[in-house]
């Protein structure tokens, strides 16, 4: 797709002025890492759900209250499985407030106050702690991808997270996220991991700070933007819940925009110095997004995003000219951009979704295609508890690399989108069964045959993982895995972990 033509629907989607939908409110967003992300696409795939949820997460607790009210509606019709009902009544615990607002009984207005508390342990007996991408300044571990940047160090560890959010007063919301760790490899560790606040002026939501985003439809990774990366300070501006496109527009159904600008790493230009490269601190990193579901089986996200500038290496109005367009600078480039479309499609019994991208642009057309395909069946059995998901992704060796921006696709040394790499292939196969009481069973195996020009590693990696619920709003959490990392030698790694998790 031209980029030119991307950015116009982007303008387009930001040109127009919308109406709040009745009794649309500010609320908090729930973290990319939820788990309760599995229970809105389990809904979506068993037919639960009306409205068919995009690829720009995270969504706020009043779109997840939107879905909880569309399921109970949809099950007077054809009653939940008994797993499924307990899933249910879980994810409407956790937006009690906003879905009693959305009925007329209540504000809506959850205050400020904690949500989570998580305990765990584990332990990683492994030959290594890290790899190096040999094209990125950037590193890479088994069972250490979509984690927020983290790392699993060797032999035991320990670790706690908090979380915290609501409304200080109607159109103001907070988000918190807290870490502190200790293993061996990573010693002691504390961090504020999300820390942002929201607003909003008449259908659109604004917010500043620190918030893992992902941009996508993949389940074991997003080529473009994931949680790979630790979450980045950005300035975002979106609408505040999807919006029904009026008068000609209308066959675009449900419209949905997302913009946002960040600053990466001051210290790229070193970190590149000592491998013999070149970069620029505080590059810039600019997405622009529009997602339209025109059918509720079918939605399609087109979104740009733009590794620019830096110290000394700024665009004039001239530049800012090429970029609009997405011409390439003849040299001395300032700019690179990752763009294209993902989409889902929902059929009975069956999904398939997929990501296209181009790394760069060739007369402002993505080139350099990298892809992600797969299919999903909610119901291996009638009652649907059992599911599988297959999936297959592909970069070639201009993924995530720069002739500029040297230390490439990266943040404090993580890919911004897929841990794969550039020039890298994945297979990923994931099963689970369900069972009463909102516990689960998950098995799952990929294969990652990374920076492949370059006889570079195949890694295998296998897990069991299980989720309990002990007793109301206490969760125990569990994940059992081995890889193999084959580059000449095999390396070789288990790991074993365990977490509490208490819901406020």
């Amino acid at each position: 797709m031209n980029k030119s033509c991307l950015l116009l629907l982007s303008l387009f989607a930001g040109a127009f002025s919308f109406s709040a939908p009745a009794r649309a409110q500010v609320s908090a967003n729930v973290p990319v890492d939820s788990h309760y992300y599995d229970s809105i696409d389990k809904l979506s795939g068993m037919g639960y759900l009306d409205s068919l949820p995009n690829g720009a997460r995270p969504y706020s607790r009043q779109q997840m209250a939107r879905w909880v009210l569309e399921a109970e509606r949809k099950a007077a019709e054809k009653p939940l499985p008994a797993y499924l009902a307990d899933d249910l009544a879980a994810l409407k615990q956790l937006v009690a407030p906003e879905a009693a607002a959305l009925q007329g009984e209540g504000k809506g207005q959850d205050p400020f106050r904690l949500r989570k508390l998580t305990f765990g342990t584990g332990y990683l007996h492994s030959d290594r702690f890290t790899y190096r991408d040999r094209r990125t300044a950037s590193e890479w571990a088994p069972f250490g991808e979509q984690q927020n940047g983290h790392k699993i160090g060797r032999n035991g560890g320990l670790g706690a997270e908090l979380e915290a959010s609501g409304n200080l007063g109607s159109e103001v919301a907070l988000g918190i996220q807290g870490r502190a760790a200790w293993d061996k490899d990573n010693e002691g560790t504390a961090s504020l991991e999300e820390a942002y606040v929201k607003t909003r002026t008449g259908a659109w939501a604004w917010e500043l700070g620190r918030e893992a985003l992902v941009w996508g439809q993949g389940a074991s990774g997003n080529l473009l933007l994931g949680n790979n990366m630790k979450p980045l300070t950005l300035i975002q501006a979106h609408l505040n819940e999807p919006i029904q496109a009026g008068g000609f527009f209308r066959f675009l159904g449900q419209v949905d925009f997302h913009a946002f600008y960040g600053r990466l790493d001051g210290d790229r230009a070193a970190d590149a110095a000592g491998w013999g490269r070149q970069d620029y601190n505080h590059p810039g990193l600019l997405g622009l997004r529009l997602d339209v579901t025109p059918a509720r089986w079918f939605t399609l996200g087109l979104s740009r995003v733009s590794l620019l500038g830096g110290d000394g290496n700024g665009l004039d109005s001239h530049d800012w000219g090429k970029w609009s367009y997405g011409h390439n600078a003849d040299h001395k480039d300032k700019w690179d951009d990752i763009a294209g479309l993902d989409f889902r499609f929902r059929l009975p019994g069956v999904q398939f979704y997929g990501e296209m991208y181009g790394e760069d642009q060739a007369h402002g057309l993505p080139s350099d295609w990298g892809y992600r395909g797969g299919v999903y069946f909610p119901q291996l059995t009638k009652d649907g508890s059992w599911d599988l998901l297959l999936e297959t992704a592909y970069t070639n060796q201009d993924w995530y690399t720069h002739g500029t921006y040297q230390d490439g696709w990266t943040y404090s040394g993580d890919i911004l989108g897929d841990a794969m790499g550039s020039d890298a292939r994945k297979y990923y196969a994931r099963v689970n069964h369900y069972f009463p009481g909102a516990d689960r069973l998950g098995l799952y195996y990929q294969r990652t045959e990374r920076e492949r020009g370059m006889d570079g590693p195949v890694v295998q990696e296998a897990g069991l993982t299980g989720r309990k619920k002990l007793k109301e709003n206490l969760y125990l959490n569990g994940t059992v895995g081995y890889a193999a990392v084959k580059q000449g030698s095999k390396d070789h790694a288990l790991f074993a972990g365990a977490e509490a998790e208490w819901e406020f």
